[in-house]
């Protein structure tokens, strides 16, 4: 063989070829299909086997001058340099995306359980927080202002509501049956119960004063119907809480075997109690601000975001159909960080409530 400046030429042509082809080979593999560039590497791969394909025929030729090769591609009759480099770029390019298919097949997967995992933490660390809720221990009120009617408030305040002093009328939730709380049930019922009742000094209740007298207004009448408002004297809580009035007002109902759920259209509820403040029986009373718990989701478990919303839109509603209601301020109990947080979504969703006008 024989060295002309053309066979130098090829040579270093042939071999410039080789090295752009395997370096943008190598970039396809370590860089544009690491990243999830398919598309991209697809035609990287195409073009970077163009370079390798043109410099081992080069080379071919200048090893093996006398050899030849001939074929068909595509209905195209090739031979010689031409047969060869098809041969090499077909063949490279189509084992090349074979491999490319298959790592972004194992990546693709890969990105899939990363994902997954992603989406378990967020699940479970979501169902901690829902199942542990933090009481709150700090009494905060958040007042909002109708934008119809600026005289009246709807509220949200925060903590236990044996912190509460600002609510003439505390509503209890109570069953059908109207039977109240035991005193340490973790219920509204039972701390309204317990807070009424007549207690020794050393906390020992001597006279059920609120539960008695519910009972003697019930009677026999039982069950009564949902959202139906029994109403008694405050007990204790009239010196300790400034309360004038407790609101009995039906809002769950027992099952056997599943316990207590809260009762149809519980919105109602809230509506009655209203009305049984607007009375005119209690209007020498001067009931103006009344305080609900968030009824149903206690030891009924009812959704707090799907009954919070029922119960704030229905207090809205009442001040905005009722003409000359007594009641100024509707304030709703949250007890825990999640209760509070629901209850605040609410309120900024609800377009008839305006800014908030006060927090203390």
């Amino acid at each position: 063989m024989t060295f002309t400046s053309l066979t130098y030429l090829t040579i270093i042509v042939a071999s410039v070829n080789l090295l752009i082809g395997l370096a943008l080979l190598a970039l396809t593999f370590f860089f544009l299909n690491s990243l999830g560039h398919y598309e991209r590497s697809h035609t990287a791969v195409v073009t970077s086997w163009l370079f390798i394909a043109a410099s081992i025929a080069m080379f071919m030729f200048l090893l093996f001058p006398g050899a030849s090769a001939s074929g068909t591609l595509l209905g195209i009759k090739l031979g010689s340099v031409a047969a060869f480099f098809m041969v090499i770029w077909v063949y490279g390019t189509k084992a090349s995306r074979a491999a490319f298919d298959k790592g972004s097949s194992i990546k693709k997967r890969e990105e899939e359980v990363q994902a997954l995992r992603e989406q378990l933490q967020k699940f479970q660390s979501q169902g901690t927080q829902t199942s542990q809720p933090e009481e709150l221990l700090h009494t905060i009120s958040c007042v909002y202002q109708l934008k119809k009617k600026r005289s009246k408030k709807i509220a949200l305040i925060t903590g236990r509501i044996e912190d509460v002093k600002i609510a003439d009328v505390w509503v209890s939730s109570e069953n059908t049956d109207m039977q109240m709380a035991r005193f340490y049930d973790r219920s509204i019922s039972g701390v309204v119960r317990y807070c009424g009742a007549k207690k020794a000094p050393s906390g020992h209740v001597i006279d059920d004063t609120i539960a008695k007298e519910l009972k003697s207004l019930v009677g026999s009448n039982v069950p009564v119907a949902p959202g139906t408002v029994y109403v008694t004297g405050p007990g204790e809580l009239q010196n300790d809480n400034k309360v004038k009035k407790i609101f009995h007002v039906a809002s769950v109902h027992g099952e056997v075997g599943i316990g207590y759920i809260p009762v149809e259209n519980i919105q109602f509820c809230v509506t009655k109690a209203l009305r049984e403040a607007d009375s005119e029986k209690w209007k020498s009373v001067g009931l103006k601000t009344i305080l609900f718990p968030l009824l149903g989701t206690g030891t009924a478990r009812g959704k707090v975001d799907d009954l919070a919303k029922k119960l704030i839109q229905a207090a809205a509603s009442y001040f905005e159909t009722t003409e000359n209601s007594a009641i100024e301020y509707i304030y709703f109990l949250a007890r825990t960080d999640v209760e509070r947080d629901i209850c605040h979504t609410v309120f900024k969703e609800l377009e008839r409530l305006g800014k908030l006008v006060e927090i203390s």
